[in-house]
């Protein structure tokens, strides 16, 4: 039987499930045997003390022996406990995608909303329920950065498409791998205080400073007064030993205190993302053990070996960060800086660290991220029965040929596919309220977003030649400029029509154009709009409620062409099937509509 888009997603939820109570299981176990070790431990020292016999001291010894290996077996389970967690986890964040339940991701995207990025707002690609939520499987600064920036740039160039396109299907491919670099990742997103990208920076752009003290001294100091300490314990000149110590530890302390403030401005970055140093490293390490075929992800397993290689980086750093996150004890802080002039030390490994690997770290975090991003980009194809990676190809004209068509974040039960294709040609849209017109430009911008970025895209067939989206959807008016809806859509348009004067290749979706002025000037300038757009390198989508603009494809100064929606009624309600047909439509349910929220009286009946 064929499987399913989100069967392997199901399998493996139940999978981690039952792993997590046969942890469980372990869990318990391991910790009464702790429980009993420990007693034993405890029991053998009492009767070698009280029989004064050697022999219950060798069983006590058997006994730690067991209890520290119970210690590393607890620890084990714990990390499996936390993998196969995570894993279901990632699994349930697939599953939720069939649904409603993606609009809970804590990752939506509304940072990466700008004005100056129309199509972000009205295509709905970034903020709450947006496509950023539903496709994005980064948990890193990195990985989200990257996505964001893909989605809004697209490719530089077709053979970097090509490479980029490659690389999301083979990944789309290899879901076990997929879903445990996903998993690795996870702690990075749900930390409590999790980590931005602006903490890396202030941790990859400080200078390191060189330690203030350096060389033998690091080590002379602490080893006197470790002598010293010894000798006052073992009475070996205990005078001598008790002031040496005394001495020494102060000197310590006390220039430990005088450079305290130095060392936690270098060490507060560390502090801050000490504990997602790990999630990294695993990242490294699980990208390092797999085989790739494309040349783009090949190219990434290079980058991150390069120069020392990014799992030895991180596993040095991972180390560091732990010994800088122990001193954050106020008694440990005082303790380690009177015996051994722990802060210096930990301030000579960083400027070790940074000197050896901070040219190169940041490189390394981000190949980290853009397979994230890439893992991201092939989401449709792992929860959609209908999707497929597209086919961009160059061409002197721009166009577009897709075959069942849909918006991606309609559920597939509810999404009405669509057949469609245009070139060099103004689609004039009509239709009435509800019918479709605003969803069918969202479902042809968004999908030409992910087309372009390299992803997946819901339809059986996609094929389109690059060029750029620009938008006139959601547009609000200023309060606090004093711009109107009207003059806020007039100044989009207007940058719509300046853009399309170059030779650049573009599709301008522009919905309800003009609807914020009274139908006389609305139809002129819609017309003037459209001619103004009718250019060999722009393809343009208009829709609106004015049937004269639908005289527009008998004008031989303009490409046009008419497609509309339409709907049936079955009693009082309005049925739609959302699917596009040539022509131009020739039904309104206005009035429809107006009877049926009792605005207009029922046909016969007047007001009272």
């Amino acid at each position: 039987m064929e499987k399913k888009p989100l069967d392997f997603y199901q399998e493996l939820s139940q999978d981690c499930t039952a792993a997590l109570e046969q942890d469980r299981k372990e869990y318990n176990r391991c910790s009464f045997l702790r429980g009993v070790a420990m007693l034993c431990i405890i029991g053998a020292c009492v009767a070698g003390y009280v029989q004064n016999q050697p022999l219950f001291y060798g069983a006590g010894a058997l006994a730690l022996l067991a209890f520290v290996w119970l210690i590393g077996r607890h620890s084990r389970i714990v990390e499996r406990q936390t993998h196969h967690t995570a894993l279901r986890d990632v699994a349930k964040a697939y599953l939720d995608r069939s649904g409603d339940g993606w609009k809970a991701s804590p990752v939506d995207g509304a940072a990466y909303l700008s004005e100056d990025y129309p199509p972000g707002r009205d295509l709905d690609l970034f903020g709450k329920d947006s496509l950023y939520q539903y496709i994005c499987a980064a948990s890193t600064p990195f990985g989200r950065d990257c996505l964001a920036d893909w989605l809004k740039r697209g490719c530089g160039s077709l053979p970097e498409w090509n490479s980029r396109r490659e690389a999301v299907e083979e990944l789309a491919e290899k879901q076990h791998f997929s879903a445990e670099y996903q998993a690795f990742a996870l702690p990075e997103r749900d930390a409590k205080k999790g980590t931005t990208s602006d903490v890396w920076d202030r941790f990859l752009h400080t200078e390191a400073r060189r330690p203030v003290f350096r060389g033998l001294l690091l080590w002379v100091l602490p080893v006197l007064t470790l002598l010293c300490l010894f000798s006052a314990l073992l009475g070996f000149y205990p005078q001598i030993g008790q002031i040496g110590f005394s001495c020494l530890a102060l000197v310590q302390l006390g220039t430990a205190l005088l450079c305290l403030k130095g060392h936690n401005q270098q060490f507060g970055p560390v502090y801050r993302f000490h504990k997602m140093v790990l999630p990294y490293r695993k990242l490294a390490a699980r990208f390092a053990q797999e085989t790739f075929v494309s040349g783009y992800l090949r190219d990434l397993q290079d980058r991150l070996q390069q120069n020392g290689g990014a799992q030895q980086a991180l596993k040095e750093l991972e180390q560091i960060s732990g010994s800088i996150a122990a001193r954050h004890n106020g008694l440990a802080l005082l303790l380690y800086n009177a015996l051994f002039l722990y802060d210096f030390h930990c301030a000579k490994r960083l400027y070790a660290w940074k000197k050896a690997y901070g040219p190169y770290i940041q490189g390394w975090l981000e190949a980290l991220g853009e397979v994230e991003a890439l893992l991201s980009l092939g989401v449709l194809s792992q929860v959609k029965a209908v999707h497929t990676f597209p086919e961009l190809r160059d061409a002197a004209q721009p166009f577009l040929d897709a075959q069942d068509l849909r918006h991606p974040l309609i559920p597939e039960e509810r999404a009405a596919g669509n057949d469609f294709s245009l070139r060099q040609r103004t689609c004039i849209i009509t239709g009435s309220n509800m019918s479709g017109k605003t969803t069918f430009l969202r479902t042809v911008g968004t999908n030409l977003i992910l087309a372009f970025a390299g992803g997946a895209v819901a339809a059986k067939r996609f094929c389109a030649s690059p060029m750029a989206v620009c938008t006139s959807i959601r547009v609000e008016d200023s309060v606090s400029e004093g711009i109107s809806s009207f003059y806020a859509e007039l100044l989009r348009v207007k940058t719509i029509i300046d853009r399309s004067q170059s030779a650049a290749p573009m599709i301008a979706l522009i919905d309800e154009i003009y609807r914020g002025t009274n139908s006389r000037d609305r139809i002129i300038g819609a017309r003037e709009t459209i001619r103004r757009l009718a250019r060999p390198n722009v393809l343009t989508l208009v829709t609106t409620h004015d049937f004269e603009l639908c005289d527009l494809e008998n004008d031989p100064r303009t490409p046009a062409v008419n497609y509309h929606f339409t709907e049936h009624y079955s009693g009082r309600e309005i049925r739609f099937d959302y699917r596009i047909r040539p022509g131009r439509c020739r039904t309104t349910n206005a009035q429809h509509l107006l009877r049926l929220v009792g605005i207009l009286p029922e046909e016969g009946e007047g007001f009272q």
